[in-house]
């Protein structure tokens, strides 16, 4: 993570600090596991929270530049590592054991502490483009125009 963000740093050209990646990364991993937690002790749907948070990430790297994109991204890979897994794993299973009747269900946790990484560097870093901090190429959408047509 800390090679990931000094890899931002340099990209933002010193606008978006690799302490506060660290950090927007690290409070979204934790407001992923309290979605998760949520999710296991009042038996939620996991697709009730995926869907909307995958939306979400799609409709916020439509609207992101293309650098800032790319490192949210990276930043949900770099939350399955050997440390946050097992950890997150097992809040899960104990948990799910606490549960009545008790659920084995710690897939939630895990898929809620990767998502939301995604979603917080992305919100991170629209609000810090708006502040005027960090200018980047902002993608096209492509336009299938009559091509799509025949």
């Amino acid at each position: 993570l800390n090679v990931l963000g000094e890899t931002v740093e340099r990209l933002t050209h010193g606008a978006f600090r690799r302490t506060w990646l660290v950090c927007v990364v690290a409070f979204g991993v934790a407001s992923g596991t309290c979605v998760g937690v949520l999710k296991v002790l009042w038996g939620i749907n996991i697709w009730m929270i995926l869907i909307p948070a995958y939306s979400l990430s799609m409709l916020l790297t439509i609207v992101s530049t293309e650098g800032i994109t790319c490192v949210a991204w990276d930043a949900g890979g770099v939350t399955t590592g050997s440390v946050t897994v097992p950890l997150v794993l097992a809040i899960g299973l104990g948990l799910g054991k606490r549960c009545d009747p008790p659920v084995a269900d710690g897939f939630g946790l895990l898929g809620c502490a990767s998502v939301f990484p995604i979603l917080t560097v992305l919100v991170a870093g629209l609000v810090i483009g708006q502040r005027g901090g960090y200018r980047g190429t902002v993608r096209q959408v492509p336009s299938l125009g009559n091509a799509a047509l025949g």
